[in-house]
This record gives structure tokens, sequence and C-alpha cells, in this order.
């Protein structure tokens, strides 16, 4: 058996008490799932990366022909199956796998979504590049990404250079890195898709959503 990374099992080992958590800004999180449901055609094979406990893909299920839904830590997947057997669907798959675990075989895909998730990816500019390779020519990819304010103070610079790696080193925190809204566009751009829509989602943090097509 393959040990897991440091994320997975720091994922893993928070999943009952992410699960059982309220969503911190329930708007935008209904804002952001009635613009990503606006792109979606019943046609569509879809990937959702970073699924965590798969609440999002389940809603999207019947949007779509068949959504694939991942995640790195295994006892996120473990709930979402636990969900896919409440709810019945038999357009969902869920899987355990990293980025870069997704083979092209599975694919291509319509679409692409990759919610909270590339803040949280340690070599970004392989990840999108992967993605790109996974998403049918015009097709879309959909990412909502917590990003640097856009007036960073002292606070959130100790927070980003010593308290995350200081937690991060004892197995507190997961990787995480907070780009401007900007340099996240270009790594995108980089990896061959044109951006279609964009939109700052401010609550707490700073979370930019945005919408790209393969081109």
């Amino acid at each position: 058996m393959v040990p897991l990374s440091k994320d997975a099992a720091f994922w893993s080992k928070q999943s009952r008490k992410y699960a059982a958590s309220p969503i911190g800004d329930l708007d935008g999180y209904l804002n952001t799932l009635e613009r990503t449901k606006s792109y979606l055609k019943s046609s569509d094979r879809a990937l959702e990366m970073g699924c965590g406990t798969g609440s999002t893909a389940l809603l999207l299920a019947p949007h779509v022909a068949h959504i694939t839904a991942t995640d790195l830590a295994p006892g996120m997947i473990e709930i979402a199956n636990e969900k896919l057997a409440e709810e019945g669907l038999d357009n969902v798959t869920f899987a355990v796998a990293d980025v870069l675990d997704h083979s092209t075989k599975g694919g291509p895909f319509d679409v692409i979504m990759a919610h909270n998730l590339l803040h949280l990816v340690s070599d970004l500019d392989s990840a999108l590049a992967h993605i790109s390779g996974l998403v049918e020519p015009g097709g879309l990819f959909i990412s909502k990404t917590v990003c640097a304010p856009y007036q960073a103070g002292l606070k959130f610079n100790l927070i980003r250079r010593l308290a995350i790696p200081i937690m991060r080193a004892i197995g507190k925190a997961p990787f995480v890195e907070f780009m401007a809204a900007n340099v996240l566009e270009g790594k995108i751009k980089a990896a061959g898709f044109k951006i279609i829509e964009t939109g700052d989602q401010a609550s707490m943090v700073l979370s930019r959503y945005l919408v790209a097509r393969k081109v």
C-alpha cells in the first residue's frame, strides 16, 4: 500500500470535521454553483478535481451526462461515496486521485472544475498543463481559487510567510500558496486556455472565480 502524502493524510484526518462544518460563505457558494451550472450541458462529461466530500459534484450531477469527482484524500472520498449511496444517482463516480494522477485515457472531458483547489497545489504550472491535456479543444476549465488580497498587509504576510510554514512543518496545515489573481490568470492562459469570465468573491478572503476555454 502506497503511503499517503502529507497533504492527503492531513485532509483525510480532517474529513469528518470538514463534512460537519457549515459552509463559511453560503451566498458565495450558491453564486458559484449557479454560475457553474450556467455553463454545463446535459451532454457534458465533467471532471471535478479536489471534490472534498462530494457535495458540489452531487448538486451538479443533474446538469451533466456524467461527472467524475476526485480528491487526493481517501477520507474525503469515503464520505462522498456515503453521500452518493444516499442520493442514489447513477451518473457520478468518486475516486481517490491527485491532479497529476488523472490519465488522458479517462478523458478528454468537456468540462473540468477545480473549486478551492489551485492554491493548495504545490506545482501549479505542471498541474495546469496536465489539466489542459484532459480538456477537449473548446472545452471549459472552471475554477475558484483563494488568492492574495489586492493590498496585503502585515497580518497577511505574517500568516503566509511564518504561521503557515510552521504549521505545515508540524502537520497542522497543508501546502498553501496565495498568489495574486493576475498571476493565477497568467498561468491559466499559459496552459492553453482563453479566459472568458472572471469575478471576485470577497468575504474573509479573496476568491477569484474563473471560466476559461481550451484553445
